[in-house]
């Protein structure tokens, strides 16, 4: 009886696991970061391409659409529903099961970033910042939308703009880079980093220290900030 319990067991989480969109889907989703605080992919459609039903997981994940979206989702019910959405559009995206149709004739694609919480791990909050970028500067560092698991926070600076010394909180973040970047980075000591990254990169970010952000370029600078409330970094 135990084997057979044991068996039943194990058949239950290959069927799960066959759902995760990396394993089920890997010719649409990419995995970009992964760790124990966070999983980002990246999920790519050709025009009117279709993929097979996925399934995404608790708690939810922050969508940042970068192209425009024209979806239908069918899920395992047979119950369907289109969703539209514009290059650069956020939102957060509860637990899911469903397949999905590209119903644009252009291509479609946006990363998808899961929060995690390590088993064992606390429910805790990082202390107030004073210098928090989206108090001291609030024309460039806009919170989008907060939970109890992420602040997400569009960042926006303008051609050769520097903005004020500000301090990220002491939690590690995900950047999703809807532009170019090449920007400067000034810390309190002085010290000078310089920093490039194309549109559309995703990286993982490591609690920092007070800076000034510079943008050294001629156009506008555009990423999002995923900041995950339980990671204290790697």
């Amino acid at each position: 009886m135990r084997l057979i319990c044991l068996a039943a067991a194990l058949i239950a989480c290959v069927g799960a696991q066959s759902l995760d969109p990396l394993v089920a889907d890997p010719q649409h989703y990419k995995l970009e970061v992964e760790n124990q605080w966070v999983r980002a992919i990246r999920e790519r459609m050709g025009p009117h391409e279709t993929m097979p039903m996925h399934q995404h997981p608790a708690p939810g994940s922050v969508i940042v659409f970068l192209t425009d979206r024209h979806n239908r989702l069918t899920s395992q019910d047979g119950a369907s529903q289109e969703l539209r959405n514009r290059a650069g559009d956020l939102m957060w995206s509860l637990p899911s099961t469903h397949r999905s149709e590209n119903l644009n004739a252009a291509p479609f694609e946006a990363v998808q970033i899961e929060p995690r919480r390590p088993s064992g791990a606390p429910r805790r909050r990082a202390p107030p910042e004073t210098l928090d970028a989206t108090v001291v500067d609030p024309q460039h560092y806009h919170v989008e939308f907060e939970n109890e698991y992420v602040r997400v926070i569009r960042v926006s600076i303008g051609p050769h703009e520097k903005l004020v010394m500000h301090k990220h909180p002491d939690i590690a973040a995900v950047l999703v880079h809807l532009t170019d970047q090449n920007m400067r980075l000034t810390l309190a000591d002085g010290t000078i980093r310089d920093s490039r990254y194309a549109a559309k990169q995703v990286r993982w970010v490591d609690p920092g220290v007070a800076h000034q952000d510079e943008n050294l370029s001629d156009t506008p600078l555009k990423f999002i900030r995923i900041e995950l409330k339980l990671a204290t970094g790697h």
